[in-house]
């Protein structure tokens, strides 16, 4: 009887034991992830809007072909910077409006024929910055990354470690969600062909036989949806509920990081 009731004791101290480490496991995964959207960079939050309109002042290049008609290549200037970003008003250049000369001939210097001109415009600019909150339109999802586009014009990327783990997972389609999402392109050229030369109606050449051939050398299948936030091997979620991120397609994010290769704006973003 004792054997058997230290027996006892023994399963069920194991079990206690088993069921504190599973708990404890737990609680290491919860703080783990608690801590990792912790660790997410946010900035302090700016309640503005990217788009800035301002009056400037430039000065502007101009081409001795333009000697005679200097609002010719003021607006010549103007137009190259349009969708650019400009370092002197640290934006990129949407629109201009307002175009006034501040001096009354152009400048030259030493032996160059190129003049220099002061000018004044009103420029609308898209001016993003840290702490901004901004919405896109999901074009790609991947593990490491969601691909966004801003207003059809700008790029806009949130890394896998800007999303706060214990809100949002990665969930890979199944191979029948994959299938579902594929359908076949409609063939295409059907029928006979018909040709004459030399006016002789009777010369008929059948090409039946030569479209099918080309329809099954040019039936492949798509993706039901390319342009669909559900394009590819998967899709972020809510955690719990398996709900798609985006479900409309548009996407709100915090922006951490404005990043600019020569005169192009991207952003880096974080979900919240």
């Amino acid at each position: 009887m004792g054997e058997k009731r230290k027996s006892g004791e023994k399963s069920n101290s194991s079990k206690k034991s088993k069921a504190h480490k599973q708990s404890k496991k737990s609680k290491d995964l919860s703080s783990q992830e608690s801590s990792a959207s912790l660790s997410i960079p946010y900035p302090e939050t700016v309640d503005a809007s990217s788009f800035v309109e301002c009056t400037t002042k430039l000065t502007v290049t101009l081409a001795p072909i333009y000697s005679r008609d200097c609002m010719a290549g003021v607006h010549e200037t103007l137009n190259s910077m349009l969708l650019r970003y400009v370092p002197q008003v640290r934006g990129v250049v949407l629109s201009y409006s307002k175009v006034k000369v501040l001096a009354d001939s152009a400048l030259l210097f030493n032996d160059s024929p190129y003049g220099q001109l002061e000018i004044s415009a009103r420029l609308m600019l898209w001016r993003p910055i840290s702490g901004m909150s901004l919405e896109g339109v999901i074009n790609v999802q991947s593990p490491d990354h969601i691909g966004m586009l801003l207003w059809d014009t700008f790029n806009a990327s949130i890394p896998a470690s800007f999303i706060p783990k214990d809100k949002y997972e990665w969930r890979p389609f199944s191979d029948e969600e994959i299938a579902a999402r594929v359908v076949p392109v409609q063939q295409r050229g059907t029928g006979e062909a018909t040709a004459t030369a030399n006016g002789d109606n009777d010369q008929v050449i059948d090409s039946s036989s030569e479209a099918g051939d080309a329809e099954q050398s040019d039936a492949y299948a798509v993706p039901l949806d390319i342009s669909g936030n559900r394009y590819g091997s998967g899709e972020w979620v809510f955690k719990g509920t398996s709900q798609s991120i985006g479900a409309n397609g548009a996407l709100e994010f915090v922006v951490v990081d404005v990043i600019r290769a020569n005169e192009v704006l991207s952003v880096t973003g974080a979900l919240r």
